[in-house]
């Protein structure tokens, strides 16, 4: 049987459009707080030609019917006089008028989103308490129309570097780092959109974050400046996502102190002792969090313990010499315990546990350190569970891409970006409104626009 989506439901089982079920479902003024109607009706400056509210209405149905460019909206409205009279236009702005309330209230509708997601917040407890205090995240990114980002750029680097090693006679063992390393780190016309790896590419891209709960419901989205370069594609990738997650959570629950959750569920991208005892100290989250293997070495020896003291892995007899506590950036403290036959750094050892010139070195952690004792056994079925619903963020972001026509937009401005980025989220949101106030609770993440 084939699965209908939230608007062929509609035509199907009911004469509304979309355009009548936003009309009868959704009160405008209800989404827009009363700040964002003072910044725009602030008593400086000229009048505005345009209220608010028309250019809400047409942003929206922009992102709920899937149009890409702003040219192909202005088209649809000079053809629609029903889509005019829905937003609210006596005669339709221009592209530039669009664009220039894009960058100049993006941060307005960053709010709008926000507003709608506490709005939405009683409809997730109705639909199930559990699923509503399980947070799932993950990382994104949007790629602007720059150079950089086109593949004749990266084939020019290519050429230039073929040339320079057929003309000095060079031998290259890693091509890739070669290609980094003539990469600039920023792109030209926009210093915002960085070289960093995202959908298994590198790009210039403007990394962002994104959360939802086990309903398939956002809950927070955000754009930041998170360019930790790495040249190696897989710790570029874990070192960008790792740095996300306290800032996402922490903004989150700064602007949304009045939801309550339990669980917090990411990949292996956002593994380190850092974010698993941030989330539980400092947001009271459980960590559900997949174990990075570049984090664990698995080939390095145990030790063996004596009266709960570490020893030699070979030699249980032969107790391991404590040397401190190590304390690092944005990691856990560690006690540092070496070989006792290592002395100025050279393992003196006739049969040494590690092949490292040092000697074998063991770390002890503290006993609250949560990613060596989580709360959640990770054999449990209940942490199996929750590890399950990871997908789930994964299906969000696929609904928001098309709408944010991420890889083929011709959006070059951050703020414009960001716009687009708000908007995507807030379309989303009123689907959910929509849906909900229809009763089919079950289409509340099924929309044409963001499926």
């Amino acid at each position: 049987m084939k699965q209908l989506s939230f608007i062929e439901e509609l035509e199907t089982n009911s004469p509304l459009t979309l355009l009548d079920c936003v009309k009868e479902h959704i009160d405008i003024n209800e989404l827009i707080p009363y700040s964002i109607y003072s910044h725009y009706y602030k008593h400086t400056g000229r009048k505005h030609k345009y209220s608010l509210t028309a250019f809400i209405n047409a942003l929206l149905v922009q992102k709920m019917f899937s149009i890409t460019q702003d040219n192909l909206l202005i088209t649809l409205l000079n053809l629609s006089e029903e889509l005019r009279q829905f937003c609210g236009f006596n005669t339709v702005p221009d592209k530039t008028q669009f664009s220039r309330f894009k960058t100049t209230y993006a941060d307005d509708l960053e709010e709008i989103f926000h507003h709608l997601v506490d709005l939405t917040e009683p409809i997730c407890q109705s639909l199930g308490a559990k699923d509503a205090q399980t947070l799932i995240i993950d990382t994104t990114g949007i790629t602007p129309y720059v150079t950089e980002n086109n593949p004749k750029y990266l084939k020019g680097i290519l050429t230039k570097i073929n040339t320079l090693i057929k003309s000095n006679n060079i031998d290259i063992t890693n091509i890739d780092k070669s290609i980094l390393g003539h990469m600039s780190k920023k792109a030209t016309s926009n210093s915002d959109a960085s070289l960093q790896y995202i959908n298994g590419h590198f790009a210039y891209a403007l990394k962002g974050s994104i959360v939802c709960n086990a309903h398939g419901i956002l809950r927070h989205m955000q754009l930041g400046d998170f360019t930790n370069y790495s040249d190696d594609p897989l710790n570029s990738k874990h070192i960008h996502d790792s740095k996300l997650f306290k800032p996402t959570l922490l903004n989150f629950f700064t602007r949304h102190n009045n939801i309550s959750a339990k669980y917090i569920v990411g990949d292996s991208g956002f593994d380190s002792a850092y974010n698993h005892n941030s989330a539980f100290n400092d947001f009271g989250l459980i960590p559900i969090i997949s174990v990075n293997r570049r984090n664990t070495k698995d080939d390095i020896p145990k030790p063996t313990f004596t009266n709960n003291y570490p020893c030699c892995p070979l030699d249980d007899s032969l107790p391991l010499k404590y040397i401190g506590i190590t304390k690092e950036d944005n990691r856990a403290t560690r006690f540092k315990y070496i070989c006792p036959k290592t002395k100025s750094n050279i393992s003196y050892c006739n049969t040494p546990c590690s092949s490292a010139k040092s000697g074998y070195i063991h770390y002890e952690y503290e006993s609250d350190n949560i990613r060596q004792n989580p709360i959640l056994s990770p054999n449990s079925d209940q942490y199996s569970l929750l590890s399950m619903k990871r997908h789930i963020v994964e299906q969000v972001i696929s609904r928001l891409k098309l709408p944010l026509n991420m890889g083929g937009s011709y959006i070059r401005h951050s703020k414009t970006s960001k716009a687009d980025f708000f908007m995507a989220g807030i379309a989303h949101l009123v689907t959910v409104i929509i849906a909900y106030r229809m009763d089919l609770p079950r289409k509340v993440r099924c929309s044409k626009s963001i499926a």
